[in-house]
């Protein structure tokens, strides 16, 4: 079973700081424990029913401290952003929203091209498909 504890101060609060930058603090509890054996330097819960019932809880991330005190203090803001993006609060429905990452790529290919390259691919296919799908739309109304 994993072991939780409470993460050090110097650490909450750089989480806390990164929870007030992003405006969450109104709607939503975000507990934050350490489990050192954790495989992942962090990840992010949603809490069921029944820990938000007991606890108050909405979101619970889980951050493997040992290795993110290892970090430089630039780093450690960098992960603190990330762990953060993951949470939102969606306004129109009232609830939670936890969301993956929305870029994914091979570390070489990274490497090799640069994000940007590889960004701006991927946005004019996103295009290309968009356009594609207008047509589409616009040859079936046609044909109404």
């Amino acid at each position: 079973m994993a072991k939780f504890e409470e993460v050090f101060e110097d650490t909450q609060y750089m989480f806390d700081q990164a929870i007030n930058d992003a405006g969450l603090t109104q709607n939503v509890n975000i507990t934050l424990l350490s489990n050192n054996k954790a495989k992942e330097l962090f990840k992010v819960n949603k809490a069921n029913e029944l820990l938000k019932h007991r606890a108050g809880d909405d979101v619970i991330i889980v951050l493997n401290e040992k290795i993110f005190e290892q970090l430089t203090p630039e780093q450690k803001m960098i992960v603190v952003e990330e762990a953060i993006a993951y949470i939102s609060y969606d306004y129109d429905n009232e609830k939670i929203v936890i969301t993956p990452p929305d870029f994914i790529a091979h570390s070489g290919l990274l490497r090799k091209h640069t994000f940007n390259k590889i960004d701006v691919i991927r946005e004019s296919v996103k295009t290309l498909y968009q356009v594609e799908k207008d047509a589409e739309e616009e040859a079936k109304s046609k044909t109404k």
